[in-house]
């Protein structure tokens, strides 16, 4: 996948922008300025899972600020005009794929790649539950070696 910036996004794009917390939001352009996305009032989370929703928004609410990158060459599953039917299709909802806004199991990428490619999944997820294990494992790891060498460090004998 190649992510390209400083293009002008055509209708069925998949899109995304990095927010400064971290991660990337992302949504399916549905014309020229509009953006359907997953996502709470004026920010991309909200505290109450159920005030996130799908939304209709100008590119501009979507970027916040942001830099757009757009998925190019168009590698959807379906053509453009289906992309933008099957993400105004859900427009106003607080659920797809049967479930509310979860961070990790359903969130505005799980619902971008859903819509585009007609598969529900989340790269970053992946790799930050890949991260997270490893620093998980890491601390255990070292947990293991400080306990083993404290078992194996002899006691001076009592001399009488």
């Amino acid at each position: 996948m190649s992510w390209k910036k400083n293009l002008k996004p055509q209708a069925g794009d998949i899109l995304r922008v990095h927010r400064k917390t971290g991660y990337y939001h992302y949504g399916i352009a549905i014309c020229n300025n509009r953006v359907v996305h997953f996502t709470a009032g004026d920010e991309d989370l909200a505290k109450n899972k159920k005030d996130m929703k799908i939304i209709e928004s100008s590119l501009d609410r979507f970027l916040l600020g942001g830099r757009l990158e757009i998925e190019s060459p168009y590698r959807a599953s379906y053509e453009p005009e289906i992309v933008v039917e099957r993400a105004k299709s859900y427009v106003n909802s607080q659920r797809f794929n049967g479930k509310y806004y979860n961070f990790v199991t359903n969130n505005c990428e799980h619902f971008a790649n859903f819509i585009y490619y007609g598969e529900c999944v989340s790269k970053q997820v992946k790799v930050g539950t890949a991260v997270a294990a490893t620093v998980v494992a890491g601390v255990l790891g070292a947990g293991a070696i400080i306990t083993t060498a404290k078992k194996t460090k002899s006691k001076p004998k009592n001399k009488k």
